[in-house]
């Protein structure tokens, strides 16, 4: 079995994730899977926006104008298109080849910008459950279509031993911590902040986020010397994985006031497995990555997958915080039983060495 993963948006190679830069969602999920499925005996090769070929983990990466001569390699078992794709470009590699041609879908819902729902695919791969579901109206019969979600990185894993304390280091005055590679749940904590320091003052804040809202360098330097002058809170932007992991450690909860149709939030499977107390929304998968471990505030049409304007309850999510902050500081056993519960979720459902057996079964039609 040999795999070719297709990856029209960024260059790089197997260990991108091992860098101290941060790294998006959906090449940390590309890259793992392949590390993986490599140590289960899968022959795995990248194309994707890398300047030259290039080697890691046992993985090649080839510039995307090598796919010319691997569609006439009669070696692949399968072209699998990560996060989005050109259609001319899949219409042209299925017209030479007929091996499977597989849409690992990223995306809330097909779109004729990005992801634009072809017949050329033999199969989808999503992964959520609420991914497939919203986007069946859009799927061709003959499509195969399995649920892989994604999972955390190994940082994540290894934070806790089996016996350790949880929340004995965890720091006090309690630190609520957002985490993000786009800011999309950034613009609304301002005003829960003025909401919750209504009911107590006894905590600090912690943005590690990258916050751009305006595309215009100027504007985005003021927002942030703004945020940064925020009581108590400290912007730090976003950071590498292993840095992250330890921020995460030492936090006591992760605060997402996130309304974008997110469709696996790989932030909250690692704020979880670090012994975050998670206060969300109901937003698209934001329940069912959750698991029941998170508290979820209410927002309109939480199922809408094309909507990106829709208002947070400021009060409601700040009376949340605090209500949990009150259980975490006045009932540590219960807390901490519940977190402990948490990360061993975590740990039997969302590590990538999980998930080779999945994409094997499902290439094997």
């Amino acid at each position: 079995m040999h795999l070719a993963f297709v990856d029209i948006t960024y260059g790089y190679t197997a260990d991108r994730p091992d860098s101290a830069a941060p790294v998006g969602g959906t090449t940390s999920a590309v890259c793992f899977t392949a590390r993986e499925l490599v140590k289960a005996g899968v022959k795995c090769s990248f194309f994707n926006k890398i300047e030259a070929p290039a080697e890691a983990c046992g993985i090649p990466s080839l510039p995307l104008s090598a796919l010319a001569q691997a569609v006439n390699n009669p070696d692949y078992t399968a072209f699998i298109f990560c996060g989005r794709w050109i259609p001319d470009m899949v219409r042209l590699i299925r017209a030479n080849t007929k091996v499977q041609l597989i849409a690992w879908m990223h995306e809330s819902s097909f779109n004729d910008k990005l992801v634009t729902a072809l017949p050329e695919f033999d199969a989808v791969s999503y992964v959520s459950a609420w991914q497939q579901r919203i986007n069946q109206p859009l799927a061709y019969p003959h499509w195969r279509q399995v649920v892989i979600r994604g999972a955390m990185n190994p940082h994540f894993a290894a934070l806790f031993d089996v016996d350790e304390p949880i929340l004995a280091v965890k720091t006090r005055p309690p630190i609520l911590l957002y985490a993000g590679t786009a800011p999309r749940g950034v613009f609304h904590l301002p005003p829960i902040l003025d909401e919750l320091r209504k009911l107590r003052q006894d905590f600090t804040v912690e943005i590690y986020c990258n916050t751009n809202p305006s595309g215009s360098a100027e504007q985005d330097a003021q927002y942030i010397t703004w945020l940064r002058g925020l009581l108590k809170v400290t912007h730090v932007g976003m950071v590498g994985q292993p840095q992250l992991a330890q921020a995460m450690k030492r936090a006591a909860f992760l605060i997402s006031p996130n309304t974008w149709p997110e469709t696996s939030c790989i932030s909250m499977i690692e704020g979880m497995a670090a012994g975050l107390s998670v206060i969300t929304t109901n937003r698209a998968v934001l329940p069912e990555t959750a698991a029941g471990f998170a508290r979820h505030i209410a927002v309109d049409t939480p199922d809408d997958p094309v909507r990106f304007d829709m208002p947070v309850p400021a009060a409601a999510f700040a009376n949340a915080i605090n209500l949990a902050m009150d259980e975490w500081i006045n009932l540590p056993q219960k807390i901490e039983q519940k977190l402990r519960a948490q990360i061993n979720y975590c740990l039997a459902h969302y590590q990538w060495q999980q998930r080779p057996a999945y994409w094997i079964e499902f290439l094997k039609g």
